[in-house]
């Protein structure tokens, strides 16, 4: 059973010389396969919704599925941006789907959903 615990959580992106802030920020996860650290190949769908329960409420956005991502250890961190017009200032939660890497299976999604959270 796929499992995934938030070490960091979302933090913004900085950028390196005076522009406004972009909506792109990084993500870190620990994944676990059958109550072990996950190691290897994964493919990775993230879609924001408004909602905190799984199966409920309105997708912000549209998905994105990052193929083949590495994990070590059950550690990965991914770059991700929705794009401005999903963060309005309303809550934002994040769900993640997971699948062995360049697998035609579905994505087994992840419980419960992440609370995006903005940080300076």
């Amino acid at each position: 059973m796929l499992t995934l615990s938030t070490i960091a959580g979302a933090t913004a992106v900085l950028s390196t010389v005076a522009h406004a802030q972009t909506t792109a920020f990084s993500y870190q996860g620990k994944l676990t396969d059958g109550g072990a650290p996950a190691t290897g190949s994964y493919d990775l769908q993230f879609r924001l919704f408004d909602t905190s329960a799984v199966g409920t409420g309105v997708q912000q956005g549209t998905a994105m599925v990052l193929p083949a991502v590495a994990v070590d250890a059950g550690i990965f961190t991914v770059a991700l941006d929705f794009g401005a017009n999903v963060f309005d200032g309303s809550a934002r939660y994040l769900e993640i789907g997971v699948r062995p890497g360049n697998s035609p299976s579905a994505f087994v999604l992840l419980a419960p959903r992440h609370p995006i959270a903005s940080s300076p």
